[in-house]
């Protein structure tokens, strides 16, 4: 098994900072996901690993091995893209050995291996057909299997299932993580999906503007945002931000009548709440006025307002759409978070209370 280490990386083009200064590391047979909104340097840190990009600064290493300027053919890693790129004039099992043909490996050793992984992946009924007659589930398949026939002890993952519809996703989600566990295999994995991320990953890297926000175990992201773009981005629907203003010797919630809720300055600090942490009171709490109701299921996402800001409270089960009006709202003191309202950094010297009962 190989691990995976980025020390100081960057990558400029021009003037624009595509990868700022970046270091992590991925453990050896472990699932590491990058993550991050659009543009903010993740496949590029991804294309670095693989030796598609050359760094301006900083070192790659695999396995211990400085690979930092040598080519993709030289570092032994397998590749899955968010396109499927199969050859169509060529069958099922042609595109999954096609590499193995331009490494010249004997036609016996590719038949063991097809045999192997194409029981693997779900495709041994499969090997005679045609890209074009495959669903987007099956195609996915195939380039699975294309990387992993490689027997590389690493594999990196762009966006795999972005073409893929949500149950697919899922689907494709739960057997991706079963494979690489039980090959081994060290993964790291690009997505913009946060929920892909949260039930996949052993670490995340959560990237921003091209340098790391966060990184940590899924729960300590979750649980422990260092910054409120952390908060809003890890967890659905996102984590209310909220704005304050000063009352009785600290800060409360903007435009609301309500006490003190943080022990620091108004205009210096966010509130954050999640929205799943928020429970409806018969009693005490603070006012708020339901403004829509989004019903999904098993749960109900209802937005209210209170005071001057909007706050979204995510209940079990189903909040009649018909509802509006006043209703009373209250968390624990546990579950609100401070931050700086300049920079978005997590202040832990300051403290949250819940609001009164």
């Amino acid at each position: 098994m190989s691990d995976i280490v980025l020390k100081g990386v960057s990558k400029h083009y021009g003037s624009v900072r595509a990868v700022d200064d970046i270091s992590f590391e991925a453990a050896a047979g472990s699932f590491l996901v990058l993550l991050g909104p659009s543009g903010c340097g993740k496949s590029t840190a991804l294309r670095l690993i693989a030796g598609l990009e050359e760094p301006t600064a900083g070192r790659v290493l695999i396995a211990g091995r400085d690979v930092t300027r040598d080519p993709p053919s030289q570092r032994h890693v397998s590749m899955v893209f968010q396109s499927y790129a199969l050859f169509p004039h060529l069958d099922v099992g042609e595109n999954i050995v096609f590499g193995l043909k331009v490494r010249r490996v004997a036609a016996a050793e590719r038949h063991r291996r097809l045999e192997r992984v194409a029981e693997l992946v779900g495709l041994d009924g499969l090997l005679d057909r045609r890209p074009a007659q495959l669903s987007g589930g099956q195609r996915q398949r195939v380039a699975l299997a294309r990387a992993i026939i490689a027997e590389n002890a690493v594999c990196l993952m762009d966006e795999p299932l972005s073409n893929l519809d949500a149950q697919l996703r899922h689907e494709m989600r739960v057997e991706i993580r079963a494979l690489q566990q039980r090959l081994g295999m060290t993964v790291v994995y690009v997505t913009h999906d946060q929920i892909e991320a949260m039930s996949m990953a052993d670490r995340i890297i959560l990237l921003r503007e091209g340098r790391v926000e966060q990184s940590g175990e899924p729960e300590a992201l979750y649980a422990r945002p260092s910054s409120a773009f952390a908060a809003r981005f890890i967890g659905t629907p996102p984590m209310n931000i909220l704005r304050l203003a000063a009352v009785d010797g600290g800060a409360g919630i903007r435009g609301a009548a309500n006490g003190r809720l943080v022990d620091g300055p108004a205009d210096a600090l966010l509130l954050g709440i999640r929205p799943e942490a928020i429970r409806i009171v018969e009693r005490g709490g603070l006012p708020a006025e339901v403004v829509s109701v989004d019903y999904h299921g098993a749960d109900t996402v209802v937005t209210t307002r209170v005071g001057d800001e909007p706050l979204m409270l995510r209940v079990s089960g189903h909040f009649p759409a018909g509802r509006r009006g006043a209703i009373r709202i209250g968390w624990d003191a546990a579950a609100a978070h401070v931050f700086d309202a300049k920079t978005g950094n997590r202040r832990e010297e300051f403290h949250a209370f819940a609001p009164p009962a």
